[in-house]
């Protein structure tokens, strides 16, 4: 039960409750509910163990494994860093590209055609839109054009920061270490999904978690599958209202 092992994680790291709720931003009896297993621990605390403390996700989430994705030597480097929630990162990248000024954005405006559709859910096999376009300035896009795919989310597995028929911009980078932490598109044998991508090096496992918590993280093995691709990470968005 993932109450036992966060127990398990909380003695192994010489924390009472109430030290690990401080860290992770709770009340100490949210840690106490969640070790009972009356509450489970929310994609955002998932999240945020694995930045401060180097948690292996896959341990956590099923007891395979090692418990941290790096030595405890390194993981004393890292324990004192202070991190962002997930939300106040989802938050602060949504008000950068909404708060764009204008005077520093080449008022251009380029249409970009929506090449298909990314689950936001279970991976699923891209439908190609052939005259469906979304028309933004240039300056919303950091760079060549070219190295930007637009895609239609289908599914509500990242509300309520992404919703259902809104078109994600992915910037193209194939960096699995240099994107871990961000909102990724990846294929899996074929198929596309919208996820938060975490990466645990040890055991070659991409953790992919959703933001909507009734939705279940996706553990995928490398070894596992024929095609375990990263396309890039969430650079813009656009939203009709």
């Amino acid at each position: 039960m993932i109450g036992k092992r966060l127990r398990i994680l909380r003695k192994e790291l010489g924390k009472r409750q109430s030290d690990m709720a401080k860290d992770l931003g709770l009340n100490a009896s949210a840690i106490s509910q969640m070790e009972s297993g009356k509450i489970r621990p929310s994609i955002e605390s998932l999240l945020e163990m694995w930045k401060i403390y180097k948690l292996d996700l896959h341990w956590m989430l099923t007891g395979e494994g090692e418990m941290f994705c790096e030595s405890r030597n390194q993981l004393a480097i890292h324990k004192h860093k202070s991190w962002d929630t997930l939300q106040k990162m989802l938050n602060k990248s949504l008000e950068d590209i909404a708060k764009t000024k204008m005077d520093l954005v080449d008022s251009s405006v380029i249409d970009l055609r929506v090449e298909g559709e990314i689950a936001a859910g279970n991976p699923v096999e891209s439908r190609p839109y052939f005259t469906d376009t979304i028309s933004i300035r240039k300056g919303q896009l950091k760079g060549d054009p070219n190295q930007f795919i637009s895609l239609r989310v289908n599914g509500r597995s990242m509300e309520p920061s992404l919703h259902h028929n809104d078109v994600v911009i992915i910037s193209k980078c194939s960096d699995w270490k240099k994107l871990s932490g961000k909102i990724c598109a990846v294929r899996i044998d074929g198929a596309i999904t919208l996820k938060m991508m975490t990466l645990d090096q040890n055991t070659q496992t991409v953790v992919l978690l959703p933001i909507n918590e009734d939705f279940d993280p996706i553990l995928v093995k490398a070894n596992e599958h024929n095609d375990l691709t990263l396309i890039g990470n969430l650079a813009s968005l656009y939203r009709k209202y």
